[in-house]
Parts: C-alpha cells; sequence; structure tokens
C-alpha cells in the first residue's frame, strides 16, 4: 500500500489530517497498488479513501473534490511503490559513465513503463511481462516513450545487453494494435547501428505509424570516464551531415505519403554538421523536444517574435555574463547580437569546456558549477551571470556536482540569476524584466538510458 512521505500545507490531505506514515488502501474501493491505480482512481469528483493510520487505526473518508485536485501528498517513491529497475547493459549507458562518487539520485537505473506514461522517460520494454503489456493495453496508457536503437534483433541484444531485448518489434506491434501512441529513440552509436541498420530501423518502425508517432535519432554521448566498456567513439562532423542526409531523404518520402515527417535528427547532429536546422513545419508538432529535437528552432522563431520588443536603449547601464556549453553558442550569439543594439547594456558570452565530463560532452544540461567557476573565475568582468535551469535539479538550485547556486555565486563574487532555456530567458533576462517570466522549468534527466543530454538550443 503507498504511504505518505509528506503532507503539502493548504492541501486536501492537510484538511482531511492525513499524515506522514499513513497508507492509502484504496480509492472508490480501488485497491491502489501504484501510482497509475492512484492517478486514475483521484480523478473522480466523489471519492471514498480507505485509509489506514500510522498507528494501525482505520479510516474511511468521503471526499468531495474537483476533477483536477489531488490530495495534495508525497510518496515514499515516485511511483508509490518501487520504481521498476534497469537491468540492460547498454553498450552506451550515461551512468556507466560517470565518476563514482556522484549523487545516488544520478546512478539510479530507472527503465519503469509507469514513468513513461506519466512524465516522458524514455523505456526499452526489456523488463516488461505479457502482464504489463495488457495493462498498458486496458488503461490506454498513452504516448509511451520507447528507446529502440534498432529492430535488428540480434543488433537490439547487444547494444542493450538483455536476451529479451530483440523482441522490441513484437512489443510494438502489440501496443499499436491497441492504438498505443509511442515516441520512439534511437541512440546513434558510429560503425554500430547507424548506414543500412539505421535504414531498416526507419523502414520498420514506420509500419507502425501513425500509433509509432515520431523517431528520434540523437548522437551517442561519451565522456572520459568512459573505462572498461565497449570500444565507441563519438559522431563526426561528415558522419552528422550523412545522418542529416540519410533522415531528410526519408523525411521527403513521409511528407508526401502520410503529410509528416516522422523521423527527426536531433540537434546536435546540425551543429555538429554546421548545417542550419530545418523550418518548423518539418517538427512534427514538436513532439520531442525534451530529447533534444527541435530546440534550435524554437529558440530561433521565438528569438524572431522577440525582435520588436527589444528596446533601443535601457535607463540604467547594466553588464551581464551568459554562460552556456559549446554546442549551443552559435545559437545564442545570434541572440546576443540584437542585445548589443542596446544603449547601455552589455552582454558577454562565456562557452564554458566541460572539464568535469570531458570536452566531448559539448551541451548545456550537463555544465557543472566547478566548471563554470574555474573558467569564469578570472575571466568574468560583468556584474550578473545568467544561467539556464536546465543545468540544475528539478527540486534544488543544484548542478550535477553538487555546487549550488549560491556556491557559484560566492566563489564568483557575483549574483547568478537562474532562468528558463529559451530565448524569452535569455533577452528578458538579459534587459532585467525578469517579473512576468513564466516558473522556470527545472529538472534532473534521467541518465540510465541517454545518450546526449541537455540541449543544442537552449542557453
Amino acid at each position: 500500500m503507498p504511504k505518505i512521505q509528506a503532507v503539502r500545507p493548504g492541501s486536501l490531505a492537510e484538511e482531511l489530517e492525513l499524515q506522514p506514515g499513513d497508507e492509502i488502501k484504496s480509492i472508490n474501493g480501488q485497491p491502489i497498488k501504484d501510482i497509475v491505480d492512484y492517478q486514475f482512481a483521484i480523478t473522480d469528483e466523489a471519492i471514498e479513501l480507505e485509509v489506514i493510520k500510522a498507528d494501525g487505526e482505520e479510516w474511511l473518508i468521503d471526499v468531495e473534490k474537483g476533477y483536477d485536485e489531488s490530495l495534495g501528498v508525497d510518496w515514499e517513491h515516485p511511483t508509490v511503490d518501487r520504481i521498476k529497475l534497469c537491468h540492460n547493459k547498454c553498450v552506451f549507458c550515461f551512468v556507466d559513465q560517470i565518476p563514482g562518487n556522484m549523487r545516488q539520485t544520478l546512478n539510479m537505473r530507472d527503465d519503469d513503463y509507469r514513468l513513461s506514461f506519466l512524465h516522458g522517460n524514455f523505456v526499452t520494454l526489456t523488463n516488461l511481462k505479457q502482464a504489463d503489456l495488457e495493462r498498458i493495453a486496458k488503461l490506454k496508457m498513452s504516448p509511451l516513450n520507447i528507446s529502440v536503437h534498432t529492430t535488428n534483433p540480434e543488433l537490439r541484444n547487444f547494444m542493450v545487453g538483455h536476451k529479451k531485448a530483440g523482441e522490441i518489434l513484437n512489443q510494438i506491434a502489440y501496443l499499436a494494435e491497441h492504438e498505443i501512441e509511442m515516441n520512439t529513440q534511437i541512440v546513434l552509436c558510429p560503425e554500430m547501428n547507424d548506414g543500412e541498420e539505421l535504414d531498416r530501423t526507419i523502414r520498420e518502425l514506420a509500419v507502425f505509424w501513425p500509433h509509432v508517432r515520431t523517431l528520434s535519432v540523437v548522437p551517442v554521448g561519451l565522456t572520459k570516464h568512459r573505462r572498461g566498456l565497449a570500444e565507441m567513439r563519438s559522431v563526426t562532423p561528415d558522419e552528422a551531415a550523412k545522418v542529416i542526409d540519410q533522415i531528410e531523404a526519408w523525411q521527403e518520402q513521409f511528407l508526401k505519403k502520410n503529410g509528416t515527417a516522422f523521423v527527426h535528427a536531433a540537434d546536435e547532429f546540425y551543429v555538429l554538421a554546421g548545417r542550419e536546422v530545418p523550418p518548423a513545419e518539418r517538427y512534427d508538432e514538436f513532439a520531442q523536444t525534451e530529447n533534444g529535437v527541435g530546440l534550435i528552432r524554437n529558440f530561433l522563431d521565438e528569438l524572431e517574435d522577440l525582435k520588436e520588443q527589444i528596446p533601443a536603449s535601457i535607463q540604467a547601464r547594466r553588464h551581464v555574463a551568459v554562460v552556456t556549453g559549446v554546442s549551443p553558442a552559435g545559437t545564442i550569439q545570434r541572440g546576443i547580437k540584437l542585445l548589443e543594439k542596446v544603449e547601455n547594456l552589455k552582454v558577454d558570452l562565456h562557452v564554458i569546456r566541460n572539464d568535469f565530463y570531458g570536452h566531448m560532452v559539448t551541451v548545456t544540461g550537463l555544465t557543472t558549477g566547478s566548471d563554470i567557476v574555474a573558467q569564469l573565475k578570472d575571466s568574468c568582468t560583468a556584474e550578473i551571470i545568467m544561467i539556464p535551469d536546465i543545468m540544475l535539479k528539478d527540486d534544488a538550485d543544484i548542478f550535477l556536482d553538487d555546487y549550488t547556486v549560491e556556491r557559484v555565486s560566492a566563489e564568483l563574487g557575483k549574483p547568478v540569476l537562474v532562468l528558463p532555456a529559451n530565448a524569452t530567458g535569455l533577452i528578458k533576462g538579459a534587459l532585467g524584466v525578469t517579473e512576468h517570466l513564466p516558473p522556470r522549468r527545472r529538472y534532473e534527466a534521467t541518465l540510465a538510458n541517454a545518450g546526449m543530454l541537455g540541449c543544442a538550443g537552449g542557453f
């Protein structure tokens, strides 16, 4: 039974006098075994809660609530029961490429279809039993995000490191038959699942369109901490250009046939190849921005919309430093060029090399506080430092290396302004007009099944 870890102030749970340690046995007679049971049951506007108090006393509570109103509790585990862990040995797994002394959450290998449904995590489906597939179908748990990598059974068994990995097409066929929408991904490893294997994967997944809604292709991410693992190298600029050509040729076919591009190259390929990203209509409603697909296009289009709002001057002199990773530097520079025309405003761009993970890692989302401090200590003359929120953990102002924003600020002797990782955050942050920005979005990406984390488009 789900045990309550915390009760949020002012919540329905507080009004009902629920407390940490209490267990929710059922809602409207439905036993609550995990977060999916809870999420479906709590949508009813009239509910009967069966609660076992921490002292063993049993309560039966009738509640009238709004459709979107939750109890306002935090659970002991994100899935209420325990998270389904990953038992794969993916040849590109990022967790195997990080220092061993990092915080526990970064070493967690989750592969839970419930987190895919609720939060968009990518899962491999290797730990699913038939009962899990039937539950997904019965509850219409859609969309799911699935890490495919290849549809070649033998190759997938090797790449994912699991004897059931080769069953992926049968699993996708079952989900498609039951009208489950899927977004899929390939982490592209040179000389492994590229070339003809990439063509095969695209062709075999396209059969299941529109249930397989999109397919993203992202380059493998490698760090300097990669030891005792399969031999692997990064994608070269020439290979990135070939992948783009290959994918865009497929897009032309799918656009003519279905009116949708279906398969997309991650922004990082365009950065590597030195090419302009496609127009917005090529991105299928930007279904995979979380996977680094279309973020540059979103940034540039948003920047174009903001041009008319940039003033000719500001009253007080202002000098800010914009901090970014290597990949998005060219994109961010286009925004800074617009700001250079503003009288009384000076904007410096500081591109942070990733010494912590290694220089092969170039995305902003994996930038650490220690690297920012080391590289800005003697070079930053600005009065204010701006960083994008994608550098920080979801529930605290903490970088991947456990540096806090407060520590970075103290060591540099300057205030640090955390902003949304988009064009609005860049422009309004630089101008000092931040009171109407939307709540910033912070998260800590799951590292287990990721290729390139972070994004090329965020500043």
